[in-house]
C-alpha cells in the first residue's frame, strides 16, 4: 500500500495543531478564580483521621483534599491551592481499610464507614459557598 507523502505531512500538521490546542487551551482555564479552602471533618462528633473531601462546583474542575490524621484538609484544584469561587456540592469519602488478603485481590471495594449519602453527588446534603479570600469549613457528618 502506497501513501501519498503530502497526505502524510498534512496528517502530521493536523496532529500538531490538535496537540497545541489541547495544551494551550483557549485561555479560559487561566482565568479561574480560586480561593484557599481548609477545615476539618467530623463524623458523629469525632474527627476523621483519613479519607477524602471533594468540592464539586456548578461548573469547572472539582477541588480535592486528603483528610489528615488530625482531621484537617486543604483543597487543591488542578494543581492550585483552593477551590473555585462559587457554590459547591461537597462529598466525603471514607472506606474501611483493606485486609491483607483483600490487598492481593483485584477490584475489591471495601464498604463505606460513613453513610453512603455523603459520598454520592446525587444524595449529599452538603453545600458550601466558596468566597474570595480564605475559607474555613467544618464538615460535620451525622
Amino acid at each position: 500500500m502506497r501513501f501519498n507523502r503530502r497526505f502524510i505531512l498534512r496528517g502530521f500538521a493536523l496532529a500538531e495543531v490538535i496537540v497545541l490546542l489541547s495544551v494551550c487551551g483557549c485561555g479560559a482555564r487561566d482565568k479561574l478564580t480560586i480561593a484557599p479552602v481548609h477545615g476539618t471533618v467530623t463524623y458523629r462528633g469525632k474527627l476523621l483521621d483519613r479519607g477524602k473531601v471533594v468540592f464539586l462546583p456548578e461548573q469547572g474542575p472539582p477541588a480535592v483534599g486528603h483528610i489528615q490524621p488530625d482531621g484537617s484538609y486543604k483543597l487543591t484544584t488542578a494543581r492550585n491551592t483552593g477551590a473555585l469561587v462559587g457554590r459547591h456540592r461537597v462529598l466525603v469519602h471514607l472506606r474501611r481499610l483493606l485486609t491483607k488478603a483483600e490487598e492481593r485481590q483485584m477490584g475489591v471495594m471495601p464498604e463505606s464507614i460513613i453513610p453512603e449519602k455523603y459520598s454520592r453527588d446525587d444524595l449529599s446534603p452538603l453545600r458550601f459557598d466558596v468566597k474570595p479570600g480564605m475559607n474555613k469549613y467544618v464538615i460535620s457528618l451525622k
